[in-house]
């Protein structure tokens, strides 16, 4: 590898990993609930760290790029101002030899974010998930707080007192029947856990039956149950919570089997249905660290005297066109065409404004 290779490849990916790590370290902090939350169902220290370690996927996807804009920025501009960038081409070097190391790093980082968008994120989303159901299990009295991280769908739970996760008093949960149409009530004097064994005391069930055919909507059966003491098993209520609530989207799944999936459910891969917006979603994110590094060396070169900010401006437009429209695909998430034309359309519009800057700038012109 030449000199100027290493060396411009040294310097770059030195600013790339404290980017990368500083982002993180602030990502992180933004998603210090989530962990809070965890932490409350009382899970031990290991299971902690591990759930943290899921979510540094979640980040990665968009610290890469806009790492790679930083530093690439940083770098071209060190050059310029420092006269290295000048002394090269009076010596000879034309454009292409300065960005092309900083071009091939740009687009090893994409192979290595797709494939991680695409097989390490659903992953490690999928075990943060079976992260939480576990712990669940062992205290699921954490359903029923209002912070909870799982939420029983078609519920309103209600209760006056919680001690310690293990002891909840007067609590009322409404859920809603989807199959009758119909609500039902369950009223407890007190609930605790104990022995993975969720137990009630003072139980009473307030559900209806749908009346006869014959007997129109006239009247509703009513049905009040009355119990003393009642047990269930934790795991058991566990796995109702799972039936109600847990589906696996797209997010869960790897390119592969989001293909697989496509081939089952339709025939084969159609442009109009949520795997294909899915795919368009990591392969933006996918193309975004060679995408946003060909941003940062063409504005950060600077061939005039005064420093100017209008590389900078551009670079900031440039960037946040690319996350509006990131956004604005994701609220379209129910018209494929159109959030696929928003993932996509910006990368060969911003390479289109960037290869005018190299034409300007190979021309000597300000």
């Amino acid at each position: 590898m030449p000199i100027l290779w290493r060396y411009l490849m040294r310097c770059y990916f030195q600013v790339f990993i404290l980017c990368v790590s500083g982002f993180i370290a602030i990502l992180l902090v933004t998603r210090f609930q989530d962990i809070a939350r965890f932490a409350t169902t009382g899970a031990p220290l290991g299971y902690i760290l591990l759930f943290i370690l899921y979510q540094i996927p979640f980040i990665l996807p968009l610290a890469i790029p806009i790492s790679c804009l930083i530093a690439s920025i940083l770098l071209f501009q060190r050059l310029s101002r420092s006269h290295e960038l000048t002394a090269m081409r009076a010596a000879g070097m034309g454009i292409k030899p300065l960005i092309f190391p900083l071009l091939l790093s740009g687009f090893l980082l994409t192979i290595g974010n797709f494939s991680f968008i695409s097989e390490v994120a659903p992953r490690c989303r999928l075990l943060s998930k079976s992260l939480i159901y576990e712990m669940s299990a062992t205290n699921p009295l954490c359903l029923l707080s209002k912070d909870t991280m799982i939420k029983l769908k078609n519920s309103h739970i209600d209760m006056r007192q919680l001690k310690s996760d293990k002891f909840a008093k007067d609590v009322l949960i409404v859920q809603r029947d989807l199959s009758h149409e119909r609500l039902g009530v369950m009223l407890a004097k007190e609930l605790t856990v104990k022995d993975k064994d969720l137990i009630g005391k003072g139980i009473t069930f307030i559900s209806s039956l749908a009346p006869p055919a014959e007997a129109g909507d006239t009247y509703d059966h009513l049905v009040i149950e009355n119990q003393g003491e009642m047990r269930i098993k934790a795991d058991e209520l566990l796995q109702y919570v799972r039936r109600s609530e847990w589906h696996l989207d797209e997010d869960y799944l790897s390119l592969r089997t989001i293909l697989a999936k496509e081939k089952v459910d339709k025939g084969g891969f159609s442009w109009t249905g949520d795997g294909a917006v899915e795919i368009a979603r990591r392969l933006s994110l996918g193309l975004a660290p060679f995408v946003f590094t060909l941003i940062g060396t063409s504005v950060g070169m600077e061939i005039g005297r005064v420093r100017k900010i209008k590389g900078l401006a551009w670079a900031i437009g440039l960037a946040g066109g690319f996350m509006i429209a990131f956004v604005a695909a994701k609220s379209m998430r129910h018209s494929p065409l159109p959030a696929i034309g928003c993932y996509l359309i910006p990368h060969p519009l911003i390479v289109l404004v960037c290869l005018g800057f190299f034409k300007k700038v190979a021309r000597g012109i300000e």
